[in-house]
């Protein structure tokens, strides 16, 4: 039997990287020793971090905040001064130009209510994929293709979880980790039982209800595709990630594994429409850093490995925070 396949096409190609479970947290303070015992669990040990010889002194995280974080930063570094403005950057937004551009504003949906829908999409994607074996890279895609329409469209006008499962059928194609609709559509069904993602009660009265949700999948792939003027291709930051932690020696480290799994977190904001992969990629390595109470702007080439500076390090920080 042949399985229905709209789009064929193919974005960028990227590795497969493992998948890492989500867990909701409540905000907290900036104070290192108030996060989550996900991330306390890390805290305690530097096993496996080499500082340089001449420089072995720690971070103060009692003191640190992210305000003062290209002052902290910046010291001894090989970086100095601020980035160019964020609307020189092509193809990038601010956070503010995200909120206050939205099309959710002329449908009543304020900034805080899309960020709810967004984190409720991204759970879902999150638990459809892994339902789905699908690598953390494809449910990646998925996650930012759904950013990237509701940069054009309204919450207001397009059930978010009809979406993300179109959003994630195509990016099992791009990612080529292909999926059968069918499949997806099954899985789809077994999470949407979950109360938290309860989005198929409407149809299920229908006895050709199946056949009804496939027809509402493939219509909304084709509107992603005509409204992202089909382009799929999403870089991530694991790569860049990957490889400036390997040149300053921390592979295979628990600050690696925190900062891979603070750029999982990332997925779940708007930090995809405002940065380059590489500047994320950063962000979560000085982070992870700052919750083990390391200072990795100890080795100078810090800012050349990851090719950024001291004032978009603040605002990724800034953000990645706000999500812990």
């Amino acid at each position: 039997m042949q399985h229905y396949q709209p789009y064929s096409g193919r974005g960028g190609r990227h590795p497969t990287y493992p998948s890492n479970r989500h867990r909701s947290r409540p905000a907290t303070s900036y104070n290192t020793t108030s996060y989550p015992n996900y991330y306390r669990q890390y805290i305690p040990s530097n096993q496996g971090i080499n500082p340089p010889p001449s420089k072995r002194r720690r971070a103060e995280p009692s003191t640190w905040h992210p305000d003062s974080l290209p002052r902290q930063i910046g010291e001894g570094s090989s970086s100095g001064g601020t980035s160019r403005p964020r609307e020189e950057e092509p193809g990038f937004m601010s956070k503010d130009e995200i909120d206050r551009c939205s099309p959710s504003r002329k449908d009543g949906i304020d900034s805080l209510m899309e960020a709810r829908l967004r984190q409720s999409y991204c759970s879902y994607l999150k638990n459809l994929g892994l339902r789905l074996a699908l690598p953390q890279s494809t449910i990646a895609t998925a996650i930012v293709l759904c950013h990237r329409f509701y940069l054009r469209r309204s919450h207001a006008c397009h059930d978010r979880f009809l979406v993300a499962t179109a959003a994630l059928f195509l990016a099992s194609k791009s990612e080529e980790s292909p999926c059968l609709l069918n499949t997806v559509l099954r899985v789809s069904f077994e999470v949407s039982q979950s109360p938290e993602f309860a989005f198929m009660p409407y149809m299920i009265h229908s006895q050709n209800w199946f056949d009804q949700y496939r027809e509402r999948v493939i219509e909304v792939e084709q509107l992603i595709l005509t409204t992202l003027d089909f382009e799929l291709e999403v870089k991530h930051p694991y790569g860049p990630l990957n490889s400036g932690l390997n040149k300053l020696g921390f592979s295979r480290t628990v600050l690696y594994n925190l900062a891979w799994n603070l750029v999982t977190e990332g997925l779940r904001s708007s930090l995809w429409l405002q940065f380059k992969p590489h500047h994320i990629a950063a962000g979560a390595a000085y982070l992870a850093a700052k919750l083990l109470h390391y200072d990795i702007t100890l080795y100078p080439s810090f800012w050349q490995d990851f090719q950024t500076t001291p004032y978009i390090v603040q605002d990724v920080v800034q953000q990645l925070m706000e999500l812990l």
